[in-house]
């Protein structure tokens, strides 16, 4: 286990509890906030986060969760060859050169995937396989009622994490330890925890 990363997480959890509240963290969605995507993406993303649209961007060197609702083909292909074609996609471009991961909720290529030829959806799959590499990754949009937890201390962001991908029951590892404020949040969101 990397005890810098269990020191940070035990000194953000006392921080939480000596403060008494919780920074949320912010999201960027990478898009024109009257776009029916983006109000879609905000309303299932946005609870208890503040949102910011490109106008009001902090800039790619400030950590936020930059989020595309939906990356057509154009763009896609764009990318993949390191080209940002208009200003969106600039963002984009600018926030993974400065080492800024960007996730994506839906590429449109998938919609295709029932009738499209094989070739053709190898050759989407390997652009977005390049993206990826890039940092441009797919958001994991399934909603699971059960989440495993495989860490050795399990915090309230492990848990309100869990929660927003509609996890209601959480396995964690026998040896497991969980924070005093993990358990408040898991009793508060209504989600059980067990080990296994």
């Amino acid at each position: 286990m990397d005890l810098e990363a269990l020191v940070k997480a035990i000194t953000a959890e006392v921080l939480k509890q000596v403060n008494g509240k919780e920074e949320t963290p912010s999201l960027l969605i990478i898009g024109d906030q009257a776009c029916k995507k983006c109000q879609a993406a905000e309303k299932r993303l946005g609870k208890g986060q503040t949102v910011l649209y490109p106008d009001a961007d902090p800039g790619a060197d400030v950590a936020v969760r930059r989020i595309v609702p939906y990356l057509s083909i154009r763009h896609m292909a764009d990318m993949a060859v390191g080209k940002a074609d208009g200003p969106l996609m600039e963002i984009v471009l600018a926030a993974l050169l400065a080492g800024q991961s960007v996730e994506v909720m839906e590429f449109e290529y998938r919609r295709h995937s029932d009738t499209a030829p094989e070739g053709l959806m190898r050759l989407f799959e390997g652009q977005e396989a390049s993206l990826a590499s890039f940092g441009l990754t797919a958001m994991d949009m399934t909603r699971r009622e059960t989440h495993r937890i495989r860490k050795a201390l399990v915090t309230d962001a492990d848990v309100t994490g869990a929660s927003q991908k509609g996890a209601r029951q959480l396995i964690l590892p026998l040896d497991a330890r969980v924070t005093p404020l993990a358990v408040e949040s898991a009793r508060e969101l209504g989600i059980t925890m067990s080990r296994a």
